[in-house]
């Protein structure tokens, strides 16, 4: 793709996502040719969501950290998207029903950087991310894209698309984390009050410091870093439930806390 495709692609995610238009993947739909082009195109797109839209980025989503989610894609390695504020609620909350956007649900743990992650410190490992990270949330992603079949998507279609970002929300942070277990503490998805799936921090690759450390390095390579205050949830505890309207979803991480909302409709 040329420089101006770039920017064309970019847009025409957005209007998809603005509008709510299904995006058929057919023969007149070319996916990017590589992952380098589908991050141009998703840093495209964060410049028109920031600077057009008045969307702020508050931190960074990792997609494919969960062997289920990476086979629910049919991916193979992990990739990242950024979270923005008006796609992020506060638990307890109700959201609009969107049938044709919001796909499934994933419990996930999220950290809340306390500073910089300077670039000549890298690479990263769990141990540097654990003494940078300031709170841990619970927390739920819920997957939004609009390409169709979206599974078949793949990953270079689903990172131009900000990583397929639906919605994030979170619940109140903990900063006394270390005698808790991260990796072995069971975390509950219940939807309408019956479990839907369970899972544990070690689900996600080396658990979500090690996840989140991936992130930090993958940020470097590009040219980025994290920093102090950014929001990073780190991929599903649990295999991936999808989402209906009128559902209350419920995901329950034990001493981590609770994450309650409902999904407006019938």
């Amino acid at each position: 793709m040329k420089i101006a495709d770039i920017s064309d692609r970019a847009r025409l995610l957005l209007e998809h996502r603005l509008r709510g238009e299904a995006i058929a993947l057919d023969a007149n739909w070319t996916a990017p040719p590589d992952m380098a082009v589908a991050y141009a195109i998703q840093r495209a797109g964060e410049t028109l969501f920031t600077g057009s839209h008045g969307y702020r980025a508050i931190g960074y989503k990792i997609a494919g950290t969960n062997p289920a989610a990476r086979a629910h894609l049919k991916i193979d390695a992990p990739f990242y998207g950024r979270l923005y504020d008006r796609m992020a609620s506060a638990a307890p909350t109700v959201l609009e029903a969107r049938p044709d956007f919001f796909r499934v649900h994933e419990a996930e743990i999220a950290l809340v950087m306390a500073r910089d992650l300077a670039p000549d410190q890298a690479p990263f490992d769990a141990a540097t991310i654990e003494a940078a990270t300031r709170a841990i949330l619970p927390a739920v992603e819920i997957i939004g894209t609009h390409f169709n079949p979206w599974t078949q998507a793949g990953a270079p279609n689903l990172a131009s698309d900000n990583a397929a970002f639906g919605h994030w929300i979170f619940g109140a942070a903990i900063t006394g984390w270390s005698k808790l277990d991260l990796m072995n503490g069971e975390v509950r998805l219940l939807i309408d009050g019956a479990p839907a799936a369970t899972g544990y921090g070690r689900n996600v690759d080396d658990g979500p410091f090690g996840a989140c450390a991936w992130l930090a390095n993958a940020l470097v390579a590009a040219g980025r870093t994290l920093k102090a205050g950014e929001d990073v949830t780190t991929g599903s505890t649990t295999p991936p439930v999808p989402v209906a309207a009128g559902q209350r979803v419920v995901a329950d991480f034990g001493p981590l806390g609770q994450v309650e909302f409902r999904i407006g409709g019938a």
